[in-house]
């Protein structure tokens, strides 16, 4: 499964924007120049932890373009940098401080947020150069519950804005490259296929092999000086059978995504990513007592955003949440 598309989303673009720079940006960076090699292989020191905020919302839209439903998760983790592995690619550890997940499939009606609380110190250790590593992580303590799939899923999303900036077998992202280079995937179609059994088995997302990355510019983001990333990804096929509640879904569609990495141009850190994906499906949904399946069309548009926090922004978000959640 290659690592650089995990969001299970992905999207159409033609990489026809122009290189561009902050209006800030000679102040910010001094002598720089649209010319000059930016360093894209900095990591922050072993030992780091990095604290974030991951927030997915979706809206659904039936084929006139009204919208009938949304989802929604929030999910709070830090990322520790550990010792490389024996192949010499960084090693992480990540965990899970909170994770929530709310739906609505009436028009108008807000959404109710439900957190998992077994999320809470959940924790994988994974590079994100590996272009396998989905393939690795182990969910098997998880309730089988909605709130667990999508925590699955978010998991999943925590490091999508690596895979794009990051070299892996067959992404030769480079140590160093100026405004304007891109940089294409060579491993061509493939296929994840997951389960989170019993409501989801059997379950893939098939690559199109068309993802690149593009080094867009350079900004400031929260103070940081960031080379932006330009991502994207076309063509992908998704397949999900699901099974909940007596109720029986098969979800077919196609899914284009892109998006942006603000890479830290100080270690290397993530410090913002933000993603949109329009998916168009179709979904044969059989009710109890149906004797076959009604089937459905319409478009989901996925947005994806990761922020970096300090420490104190990180606990206090999370304790803001914790203590409103407490109140309804």
């Amino acid at each position: 499964m290659g690592k650089r598309s995990v969001f299970i989303v992905g999207a159409v673009i033609i990489l026809l924007i122009p290189p561009v720079m902050s209006e800030a940006s000679d102040d910010a960076f001094g002598t720089a120049s649209l010319g000059d090699p930016l360093q894209l292989n900095l990591r922050y020191p072993v030992g780091t932890t990095l604290y974030y905020r991951l927030l997915r919302h979706s809206d659904m839209f039936n084929m006139d373009g009204s919208k009938f439903g949304q989802h929604e998760a929030i999910a709070y983790f830090s990322r520790t940098r550990l010792e490389d592995d024996e192949r010499g690619r960084v090693g992480e550890r990540f965990t899970w401080k909170y994770f929530a997940f709310g739906q609505s499939i009436v028009p108008g009606e807000p959404i109710t947020m439900s957190p998992l609380k077994e999320a809470e110190d959940f924790s994988l250790i994974c590079s994100v150069q590996d272009e396998e590593i989905l393939t690795k992580f182990d969910f098997s303590r998880l309730p089988r519950t909605l709130e667990g799939l999508w925590f699955m899923i978010m998991s999943w999303d925590a490091i999508t804005f690596d895979g794009p900036v990051r070299p892996q077998e067959h992404f030769d992202f480079p140590s160093s490259a100026p405004i304007g280079t891109e940089i294409k995937s060579t491993r061509g179609t493939h296929d994840f296929v997951f389960a989170y059994p019993p409501i989801t088995d059997g379950s893939s997302y098939s690559f199109s092999g068309n993802d690149r990355s593009m080094v867009l510019g350079i900004t400031r983001v929260k103070g940081i000086p960031c080379v932006i990333i330009e991502f994207c990804d076309s063509g992908n096929v998704i397949q999900m059978n699901m099974s909940f509640s007596a109720v029986k879904s098969e979800s077919r569609g196609m899914e284009h995504f892109w998006g942006k990495t603000y890479l830290s141009l100080e270690d290397g850190s993530i410090v913002k990513g933000e993603l949109v994906a329009p998916v168009m499906q179709t979904q044969d949904l059989q009710m109890p007592g149906q004797s076959k399946p009604e089937r459905m069309e319409y478009l989901v548009m996925q947005k994806l955003e990761l922020e970096i926090l300090s420490p104190a922004e990180f606990e206090s978000e999370i304790k803001e949440i914790r203590e409103t959640a407490s109140d309804m």
